[in-house]
């Protein structure tokens, strides 16, 4: 089959972390003997057409490098923040966004579209005239609490073959938010790098021992809960230390707060680091924690790619966290903004070896059993087949 991905996260460049999942999705399907080419915005440092892991990649080019803000962040609402100028920016990355995939649909011929988020990536594959499959991640979902986003989804969704989430709660939440498009939504797990991060549980760990927080430096995130956590651990005479590997609008604040709980140097910081250096920095904590608010996780894979490194890990109850931490069996689940409980749940994975071991071997092996590339990149293949024979439309 020939599969056309339109994306506007996927890796930049080699070790690149933005869109993996959504690049080993398509370099498996290449492995399984068919072929995918992938449009995606370009950034700097970007080529605009490259093969990479026998993927075809084709980036639209929607202003010069200083104005190319507006991709690779996960979220399309985060740049909008950044820069008085993204949001005249994004008007011709739509656009060029559209024409590049236009012109590849053409040339390309595909069977099926498949596109990650359904904005922009969806909208525009409603626009082709191929039949086409979305995938949501999280934040395109979050947009739909806006009657206006839902009014722009509702076409999407409803000229969609089938929609796919990469967890049970973004599908109810989907289901929830537009109920017009129920029958067609299904769960269908993203592939991760296995072998890559398992790699990791060969690093020995460090001591002290590390806790350690690798992501976006947002609100939602939590990571101020984390650092009150760590200050109170501090103040109860138990050794540990807390690395913070990420960037954010929220960077500035927690360095202050980490200072003004007198930190010192049990807080190390890091910027974001290469697809290939996370493993080793899993491998060497003994905990990964990942405490968000609210809804703000769709899955929270950080923690899966931990669990396979051989750290254990400590959630809140926020979006899918718990379809990775299954409390007291794959980690333990502290209450959402929380810090004394957080502190509790962390000094109890400190203190007993086995409840750690336990929990990671359970862990690995769930994480090995849903994210394992092969089995993931065949159930896309079996619904891309049903699509192109017309048997999920719906």
């Amino acid at each position: 089959m020939r599969i056309l991905t339109i994306t506007h996260n996927y890796p930049r460049w080699d070790g690149d972390r933005a869109g993996a999942f959504v690049a080993m999705l398509a370099s498996e399907t290449v492995t399984l003997g068919h072929t995918v080419r992938v449009v995606a915005p370009h950034a700097p440092g970007a080529g605009l057409r490259e093969i990479q892991r026998g993927v075809k990649v084709v980036r639209a080019r929607y202003g010069p490098d200083a104005l190319e803000r507006v991709g690779y962040t996960g979220a399309l609402r985060q740049p909008m923040r950044a820069t008085l100028l993204a949001p005249l920016m994004l008007p011709p990355f739509i656009a060029q966004l559209w024409r590049v995939a236009a012109q590849e649909a053409e040339k390309f011929n595909p069977h099926i579209v498949h596109a990650h988020w359904w904005m922009p990536g969806g909208w525009i594959a409603s626009r082709l005239g191929l039949p086409y499959v979305v995938t949501s991640h999280g934040t395109d979902v979050r947009l739909l609490e806006k009657s206006y986003w839902r009014v722009l989804a509702g076409p999407v969704m409803r000229r969609a073959a089938a929609v796919t989430t990469v967890s049970q709660f973004l599908a109810d939440d989907l289901r929830r938010l537009m109920p017009a498009v129920t029958s067609k939504i299904s769960v269908t797990p993203m592939p991760l790098d296995i072998e890559r991060f398992a790699a990791g549980a060969t690093v020995a760990k460090v001591a002290p021992a590390r806790v350690l927080y690798a992501g976006n430096l947002i609100a939602s995130k939590g990571v101020d809960v984390l650092i009150n956590a760590i200050a109170l651990l501090r103040d109860q005479g138990v050794k540990c230390q807390l690395r913070i590997i990420g960037s954010g609008p929220e960077e500035m604040r927690l360095h202050a707060l980490a200072a003004q709980r007198a930190l010192g140097d049990a807080v190390t910081w890091s910027p974001f680091i290469s697809q290939h250096e996370l493993p080793a920095e899993f491998g060497e904590a003994t905990i990964t924690a990942l405490v968000s608010r609210g809804q703000a996780e769709g899955l929270g894979l950080v923690l899966a790619e931990a669990l396979l490194a051989g750290s254990a890990v400590v959630g809140t109850a926020a979006g899918g966290i718990p379809e990775v931490v299954v409390d007291e069996q794959t980690g333990l689940v502290a209450t959402d903004g929380d810090a004394p409980d957080l502190a509790r749940q962390i000094d109890r994975l400190l203190a007993d070896r086995a409840l750690r071991d336990r929990t990671i071997d359970a862990g690995r092996a769930r994480v090995r059993a849903q994210h394992a590339p092969v089995a993931a990149a065949d159930r896309f293949i079996t619904l891309y087949k049903e699509v192109a024979k017309g048997r999920s439309t719906k």
